[in-house]
């Protein structure tokens, strides 16, 4: 029987995903899945099957008018840049693992972390086309104060994500900081500034989408996993390098 505790087994696993390498299968199977999801939120919109859905489990749902080539997509504003919200955030994932990350991506994480955004991404939909918890105005035409402040922390957000990850990897290609941390730039800020990036722009696509109620359920749920699992498990490994 292993004497191990879950926090070894978790640190070990966390060490071993953070080998250095290049996973070419890793990667394509990360980028074609991140790609995919860009015309699955299209569809759960365009479709009206995520209406469908909320109408099968007894709620009331917002339809979407037939498409119209005078706007964005054939979808109203609000709807439009939802999908644009989901692209955002794929091109980021996409550059991370094409030009930045460093560690080996096998194929089962990278269909596990494409699944995981998916997910969340398709319920953000979902949620926006649900009447009781939808963000749009009448006909989604017009944008509230909560779109507006949403679209602000998704913004700040994928941009502080990308631009510390951005810096640390120049940080790393010197061969004098070989094995140092940094701790330079935006990561100055914060130790963990990366998790704070992907929680803000994770909480701004929640509220644009589905206001304050659901944008508050994701907060504490990334700040939850985060804390329990992510930062002390990269801490173990920093602690065992």
């Amino acid at each position: 029987m292993s004497s191990k505790t879950p926090k070894d087994a978790t640190n070990d696993w966390y060490k071993d995903a953070r080998r250095k390498g290049t996973s070419v299968s890793g990667i394509l199977t990360f980028v074609a899945l991140r790609a995919l999801d860009l015309p699955v939120q299209y569809y759960l919109l365009r479709s009206n099957i995520g209406a469908r859905l909320i109408q099968y489990l007894g709620g009331t749902a917002i339809t979407i008018p037939p498409a119209n080539t005078a706007t964005v997509l054939g979808l109203p504003p609000y709807y439009a840049t939802i999908v644009l919200l989901a692209t955002g955030s794929a091109a980021k994932q996409i550059y991370w693992a094409t030009r930045i990350s460093e560690q080996v991506l096998p194929p089962p994480f990278a269909i596990i972390l494409a699944a995981y955004n998916t997910v969340l991404n398709s319920i953000n939909t979902i949620l926006s086309v649900w009447a009781w918890s939808s963000n749009s105005a009448p006909g989604g035409s017009s944008y509230s104060l909560t779109q507006g402040i949403g679209l602000l922390l998704y913004g700040t957000g994928l941009f502080t994500e990308w631009y510390c990850e951005v810096q640390r990897k120049r940080f790393k290609q010197d061969p004098r900081n070989q094995g140092k941390p940094y701790s330079g730039g935006l990561f100055g800020l914060a130790t963990n500034i990366n998790y704070g990036g992907y929680t803000l722009w994770r909480t701004g696509y929640a509220m644009y989408c589905a206001s304050l109620p659901w944008a508050g359920v994701m907060v504490a749920w990334l700040a939850g996993d985060f804390c329990g699992r992510a930062i002390p498990s990269m801490e173990g490994y920093c602690q065992n390098k």
